[in-house]
């Protein structure tokens, strides 16, 4: 039998004894990428889109309110907008928003965008959802129509089509900041201006986030407990001035700061934290290292606490700083 159709089968036969499963859990289960569940169900409530990512995301003002969701393996910022504001191009598109939303996407990084009806969270109705994957397979953005009546979700309609996706497999790269070369790090990080400039810098030393933090420590940044963090986003309810969080990806970035007022620790060491038009979750148990760093922001050196798992990926960052 083909891989395609038992990958389906299972996506059927875990929706029907087991409804409030995630896709993600079931990809684990699986041992498959969800970019691949989701195409075993091409034609059968799954499609492909025929657009390019920078007329996608011209077209988001015409999908109504929506609920923008980035994603790493172990953590998810969720975003409720009723409208935004977009500048794009063939390589990059900016979104920002009158509730503090601010998302940087680098859109080579799209390779698969599918069509479906999915639900926001376990236990709420289907909605129109567009997924955004990366050659891997793995989810870099969901996008929840929470107005499907929309004028836009009808006009994507004339856009599906049937193309498989063909994904591959990841190999992790990681490359440790010698002695050597560790001078020549610091020189480059004491000369950040502005926050646009720290990209670039991972990219000349060839660096991961937490392979630079690790390198700088003493100087621009310091390891902490890992329950330091649980304790900040716990703390983020009692704080009178909002709180910036931050999801960073190889897909772009999506940073949003409001005023939590929940803070929800589930089974299974599931952390949430919510506000009026942000959702921020976090399986703690994956959390392997936690840093406090200093770089500079958009009004000068800020100051944020950074979580990684164990292979490193970055889980969410948090902004320390006060201000309205």
């Amino acid at each position: 039998m083909h891989q395609t159709n038992v990958v389906f089968e299972a996506f059927e036969e875990a929706r029907l004894r087991a409804p409030h499963l995630e896709c993600r859990a079931l990809a684990r289960l699986l041992g498959c990428s969800e970019g691949e569940i989701q195409a075993s169900r091409l034609g059968r409530g799954v499609h492909s889109l025929a657009l390019t990512p920078c007329d996608l995301i011209m077209m988001l003002p015409r999908l109504g309110r929506v609920q923008m969701v980035t994603r790493t393996t172990h953590a998810a910022l969720s975003s409720r907008l009723n409208a935004c504001h977009i500048d794009a191009d063939q390589r990059h598109a900016s979104l920002w928003s009158d509730q503090a939303l601010a998302m940087q996407l680098l859109l080579p990084c799209w390779y698969w965008v599918c069509l479906s009806n999915e639900r926001p969270t376990p236990g709420e109705p289907e909605v129109p959802c567009l997924q955004v994957f990366d050659r891997f397979g793995r989810v870099l953005h969901q996008l929840y129509g929470l107005t499907p009546e929309a004028p836009g979700w009808t006009l994507l309609d004339y856009f599906t089509a049937l193309k498989r996706p063909g994904f591959t497999r990841c190999i992790e790269m990681t490359h440790a900041c010698s002695e050597d070369d560790r001078p020549a790090l610091l020189e480059s990080w004491r000369a950040l201006r502005d926050p646009g400039g720290f990209s670039q810098l991972l990219s000349h030393h060839r660096l991961r986030r937490v392979e630079a933090n690790r390198a700088v420590a003493g100087h621009f940044s310091t390891a902490l407990p890992r329950e330091r963090f649980v304790m900040a986003l716990a703390g983020a309810c009692r704080r009178t001035q909002p709180t910036r969080a931050s999801l960073i990806h190889a897909g772009g970035a999506h940073h949003h700061r409001a005023r939590f007022k929940h803070f929800h620790q589930g089974r299974c060491n599931a952390l949430r934290l919510e506000s009026d038009h942000l959702t921020l979750s976090l399986d703690s148990s994956a959390l392997h290292e936690v840093w406090q760093v200093v770089r500079p922001g958009p009004d000068g050196l800020a100051t944020s606490l950074e979580a990684f798992d164990a292979s490193g990926e970055m889980m969410l960052a948090l902004d320390l700083a006060e201000r309205g």
